[in-house]
Protein backbone atom coordinates (compact mmCIF):
# COMPACT_ATOMS: atom_id res chain seq x y z
CA UNK A 1 0.00 0.00 0.00
CA UNK A 2 1.33 3.45 -0.74
CA UNK A 3 0.57 6.20 1.31
CA UNK A 4 -0.27 9.72 0.22
CA UNK A 5 2.44 12.28 0.91
CA UNK A 6 1.79 15.28 2.69
CA UNK A 7 3.45 19.05 3.07
CA UNK A 8 4.14 20.38 6.30
CA UNK A 9 1.55 22.45 6.17
CA UNK A 10 -2.24 22.03 4.11
CA UNK A 11 -5.65 22.74 4.14
CA UNK A 12 -8.39 20.26 5.55
CA UNK A 13 -11.83 20.61 6.27
CA UNK A 14 -13.87 19.22 9.35
CA UNK A 15 -16.53 18.28 7.39
CA UNK A 16 -19.46 17.53 9.79
CA UNK A 17 -18.88 20.54 12.10
CA UNK A 18 -19.11 22.77 8.86
CA UNK A 19 -15.78 23.99 8.80
CA UNK A 20 -13.34 23.81 5.04
CA UNK A 21 -10.40 25.49 4.15
CA UNK A 22 -8.74 24.95 7.39
CA UNK A 23 -5.27 25.62 7.73
CA UNK A 24 -3.29 22.89 9.43
CA UNK A 25 0.27 22.26 10.12
CA UNK A 26 1.38 18.67 10.08
CA UNK A 27 3.20 18.09 13.43
CA UNK A 28 5.55 14.78 13.41
CA UNK A 29 6.70 15.92 16.71
CA UNK A 30 3.32 16.47 18.62
CA UNK A 31 1.25 13.10 19.74
CA UNK A 32 -2.21 15.03 19.81
CA UNK A 33 -3.83 17.41 17.25
CA UNK A 34 -5.21 20.35 18.73
CA UNK A 35 -7.59 22.90 17.14
CA UNK A 36 -7.57 26.78 18.56
CA UNK A 37 -11.34 27.17 19.66
CA UNK A 38 -12.32 31.12 21.39
CA UNK A 39 -14.88 29.13 23.69
CA UNK A 40 -15.30 26.05 25.15
CA UNK A 41 -18.75 25.42 27.56
CA UNK A 42 -20.28 22.84 28.54
CA UNK A 43 -23.97 22.72 27.46
CA UNK A 44 -24.87 18.55 28.54
CA UNK A 45 -23.75 15.32 29.72
CA UNK A 46 -23.52 12.06 27.98
CA UNK A 47 -22.22 8.66 28.94
CA UNK A 48 -19.09 6.89 27.26
CA UNK A 49 -17.35 4.30 28.00
CA UNK A 50 -19.64 4.18 31.15
CA UNK A 51 -18.62 7.18 32.45
CA UNK A 52 -20.35 10.55 32.78
CA UNK A 53 -19.02 13.22 29.86
CA UNK A 54 -19.72 16.51 28.94
CA UNK A 55 -21.31 17.81 25.73
CA UNK A 56 -19.34 21.33 24.65
CA UNK A 57 -20.14 23.83 22.75
CA UNK A 58 -16.92 25.52 20.78
CA UNK A 59 -16.72 28.16 18.98
CA UNK A 60 -13.93 28.10 16.43
CA UNK A 61 -12.76 30.68 14.53
CA UNK A 62 -12.80 30.29 10.51
CA UNK A 63 -10.50 33.15 10.41
CA UNK A 64 -7.39 34.46 11.92
CA UNK A 65 -8.07 38.35 10.75
CA UNK A 66 -11.57 38.68 11.13
CA UNK A 67 -12.74 37.29 14.85
CA UNK A 68 -16.72 37.79 14.14
CA UNK A 69 -16.52 34.68 11.31
CA UNK A 70 -17.35 31.79 13.38
CA UNK A 71 -18.75 28.23 13.35
CA UNK A 72 -20.12 27.12 16.72
CA UNK A 73 -20.04 23.21 17.27
CA UNK A 74 -21.69 21.24 20.01
CA UNK A 75 -19.92 17.83 20.61
CA UNK A 76 -19.74 14.97 22.92
CA UNK A 77 -15.91 15.32 25.03
CA UNK A 78 -14.74 11.83 24.99
CA UNK A 79 -11.83 12.31 27.28
CA UNK A 80 -9.16 14.75 28.80
CA UNK A 81 -5.02 14.27 28.49
CA UNK A 82 -2.34 15.80 29.45
CA UNK A 83 -0.59 17.59 26.74
CA UNK A 84 2.71 19.59 26.98
CA UNK A 85 2.05 23.03 25.65
CA UNK A 86 4.25 25.07 23.22
CA UNK A 87 6.50 26.21 26.35
CA UNK A 88 6.45 22.44 27.88
CA UNK A 89 4.04 23.73 30.36
CA UNK A 90 1.77 20.66 31.20
CA UNK A 91 -2.29 21.31 30.62
CA UNK A 92 -5.50 19.14 31.26
CA UNK A 93 -7.27 19.52 27.85
CA UNK A 94 -10.66 18.40 27.01
CA UNK A 95 -10.71 15.99 23.48
CA UNK A 96 -13.09 15.34 20.97
CA UNK A 97 -13.52 13.15 17.62
CA UNK A 98 -14.50 14.42 14.62
CA UNK A 99 -13.77 13.48 11.18
CA UNK A 100 -11.00 15.32 9.37
CA UNK A 101 -10.41 15.55 5.46
CA UNK A 102 -7.36 16.66 4.05
CA UNK A 103 -6.59 15.51 0.35
CA UNK A 104 -7.09 12.27 -0.12
CA UNK A 105 -6.73 11.65 3.86
CA UNK A 106 -10.73 10.81 5.21
CA UNK A 107 -10.38 9.76 8.71
CA UNK A 108 -11.77 10.31 12.43
CA UNK A 109 -9.49 11.88 14.67
CA UNK A 110 -9.09 12.70 18.51
CA UNK A 111 -8.93 16.48 18.91
CA UNK A 112 -7.68 18.59 21.96
CA UNK A 113 -9.65 21.96 22.29
CA UNK A 114 -7.21 24.38 23.44
CA UNK A 115 -6.38 28.51 23.21
CA UNK A 116 -3.62 28.88 20.60
CA UNK A 117 -4.53 32.90 19.66
CA UNK A 118 -1.03 34.05 18.71
CA UNK A 119 -0.30 31.21 16.98
CA UNK A 120 0.01 30.93 13.01
CA UNK A 121 -1.99 27.56 12.47
CA UNK A 122 -5.44 27.01 13.94
CA UNK A 123 -4.92 23.15 13.98
CA UNK A 124 -2.13 20.97 14.36
CA UNK A 125 -2.44 17.52 13.00
CA UNK A 126 0.09 15.28 15.54
CA UNK A 127 1.98 12.45 14.82
CA UNK A 128 -1.85 9.80 15.63
CA UNK A 129 -3.68 11.11 13.53
CA UNK A 130 -1.39 10.56 10.57
CA UNK A 131 0.74 7.70 11.04
CA UNK A 132 0.03 4.64 8.85
CA UNK A 133 -2.27 6.85 7.19
CA UNK A 134 0.27 9.43 5.56
CA UNK A 135 3.71 10.71 4.92
CA UNK A 136 4.67 13.95 5.88
CA UNK A 137 7.37 16.08 3.01
CA UNK A 138 8.45 18.85 4.99
CA UNK A 139 9.96 20.71 1.86
CA UNK A 140 6.28 20.89 0.73
CA UNK A 141 3.37 22.72 1.63
CA UNK A 142 -0.36 23.17 0.50
CA UNK A 143 -0.54 20.25 -1.68
CA UNK A 144 -3.95 19.72 -1.12
CA UNK A 145 -4.99 23.39 -1.38
CA UNK A 146 -8.60 23.92 -2.43
CA UNK A 147 -9.18 27.06 -4.99
CA UNK A 148 -10.38 30.44 -2.87
CA UNK A 149 -13.29 30.23 -4.65
CA UNK A 150 -14.40 26.62 -3.79
CA UNK A 151 -13.27 28.42 0.01
CA UNK A 152 -15.52 31.34 -0.04
CA UNK A 153 -18.65 29.20 -1.23
CA UNK A 154 -18.00 26.75 1.22
CA UNK A 155 -18.39 29.79 4.33
CA UNK A 156 -21.67 30.37 3.36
Amino acid sequence: MTLPTLGWKEEASLPEWGIHGLRVKLDTGARTSALHVLRFRVVGHHEHDGEPMPVARLTVPLSRDDSDQTVSVTTPVIGYKSVRDTRARSELRPVVRTRLVCGPLDVEIDISVTDRAGMIFRMILGRKALAGRALVDPSRGYTTRVGKARREESRR
